[in-house]
């Protein structure tokens, strides 16, 4: 028991320290294990390795004796803001590579009852432009990060031999940095002159529940169902403001700016709420086909207003960013075929829809529906298993020329597209 304590441990230290940011359909991070992003995510009813303590809490009943897994997901995304004027310096993403990693433990404790704990990331966003400082949309976004990490432990309860119902906490921390260039004379004409950049930093817990129904009426068919509830996270952190421009120094509305330097604000970031229906089938014995509906609850995010503690130099204590994003549903499917003992081979597909106002699209979140296709393979000898994926993700484009979002001008996302790379390690005891 010392031992796999140590190693557990060991697994959240991992997850803790290591970076982890992505692109996502608004900032949703679905990546929760190299299985499960070979199956599209479609792992609702399944309820196979330890990694359900997050799909499907109730799925731990299927999982005997005690099992864990780690490992990450490597991503890196590419996309472009192209604007109608060809005047001005289009924005490009910056090629940076992001990891998500996750670890997950699950433990039989009697007939009747298991225990499970997982660390993952369930949202997360990394935003960056070339040469950020002189892009047309400057006074929208330089960089937008999005850090955060769940813990969440789950009790299930197996009610009969073929319906399980699993009860569980999250605690959420989220860290954000936000950059973005202002304008403090907007009426010279976005010169530059009397630009200042603004950069917010900052983080905090916040708490949340899930509740998970797994029903096995055959060997062939099982049914899931999944619940996490949305987190309000209350964030306090630092607003500190530099690069003045050249004119702007001179002016006392720039000089402002300067004087509150390292003041603390306040805003609130939501974790919508997610609920995952699932269906697998076993047409013959080696063939299993799943299909998931998850519903993410993105109408949380109305708006980012952040509150000073100071004022800023336009003599106001705070700043609304009105969001209305609307709530969306992603659709995944997943095939797995187990070709020998010790190998089974893996298909996923996603079609994941974007919950970004197009009214309201601003350029820390430029991306729109996608599309995922992914590939993978399971390994598993003894008490081994090791599982890989790889994922292609492509971005539909994204028309600016309606959005009302501050510092937006007439433009296009195009080429946006990503690479995911998966590896996930487990031990059974």
């Amino acid at each position: 028991m010392s031992c796999r304590w140590q190693t557990w441990v060991a697994m959240v230290l991992f997850i803790l320290t290591a970076p982890h940011l992505a692109g996502a359909a608004g900032y949703g991070i679905y990546e929760w294990g190299a299985r499960g992003q070979a199956l599209g995510g479609a792992m609702t009813a399944r309820g196979e390795d330890p990694s359900t303590v997050v799909y499907n809490p109730a799925g731990m009943t299927q999982l005997p004796g005690t099992q864990m897994s780690a490992g990450m997901t490597i991503i890196r995304p590419s996309g472009t803001v192209n604007p109608d004027d060809s005047s001005l310096p289009g924005g490009e993403g910056v090629d940076n590579t992001w990891v998500i990693p996750n670890a997950y433990i699950t433990t039989q404790l009697g007939e009747r009852y298991w225990f499970g704990v997982g660390l993952y990331s369930r949202t997360g966003l990394g935003t960056e432009y070339r040469s950020d400082e002189d892009w047309f949309g400057r006074y929208s976004a330089l960089y937008a990060g999005i850090k955060q990490v769940s813990l969440t432990p789950n009790m299930a309860i197996k009610l009969t031999d073929s319906l399980s119902m699993a009860v569980g906490l999250e605690v959420a921390y989220i860290e954000v940095n936000l950059q973005n260039m202002i304008d403090a004379d907007p009426n010279q004409g976005h010169s530059g002159d009397y630009d200042v950049k603004q950069k917010l930093t900052g983080g905090d817990p916040g708490y949340g529940f899930n509740l998970a129904l797994h029903y096995k009426p055959l060997d062939w068919l099982s049914f899931g169902a999944s619940y996490r509830s949305e987190i309000d996270v209350t964030m306090h952190g630092d607003a500190d403001f530099s690069n003045i421009g050249q004119t702007a120094k001179t002016l006392n509305l720039a000089q402002q700016y300067s004087k509150v330097q390292g003041t603390s604000f306040t805003a609130t970031e939501p974790l919508p709420a997610m609920l995952s229906l699932g269906i697998m089938v076993k047409p013959v014995d080696k063939l299993s086909i799943s299909f998931d509906v998850l519903r993410t609850y993105w109408h949380a995010y109305n708006e980012l207003k952040i509150e000073y503690d100071d004022s800023t130099s336009l003599g106001k204590d705070e700043a609304t960013s009105p969001k209305k994003w609307k709530d969306v549903n992603r659709y995944q499917v997943g095939v797995e075929y187990a070709l020998l003992d010790w190998m089974d081979l893996r298909l996923g597909y996603v079609y994941d829809e974007s919950p970004v106002d197009p009214d309201h699209a601003e350029y820390q979140i430029p991306s729109n529906d996608r599309q995922i296709y992914s590939i993978g393979s399971g390994f598993h000898w003894d008490a081994w298993t090791i599982d890989v994926a790889y994922s292609y993700l492509t971005v539909k484009e994204r028309n600016f020329n309606d959005s009302e979002a501050s510092g937006v001008e007439d433009s296009t996302f195009e080429d946006g597209d990503s690479h995911l790379f998966a590896l996930n390690v487990g031990y059974r005891f």
